[in-house]
């Protein structure tokens, strides 16, 4: 999820940073969505999960 919040949500951008396809990178985000409710679609979720992301590392 790092590598979409720090491309700014450009999904090619972001899966070969990755070195992943596109449609897995989908998938992933997808089943984020459904496993933890992540709306990445709000902008201050977006800013909350890059947030704690980056204080976890």
């Amino acid at each position: 999820m790092v590598a979409w919040l720090d491309a700014a949500g450009n999904v090619g951008e972001a899966a070969q940073r990755l070195t992943v396809h596109p449609n897995t990178l989908k998938y992933r985000l997808r089943r984020a969505h459904e496993l933890f409710g992540i709306d990445l679609g709000h902008p201050d979720v977006r800013l909350s999960c890059w947030l704690q992301l980056r204080l976890a590392d």
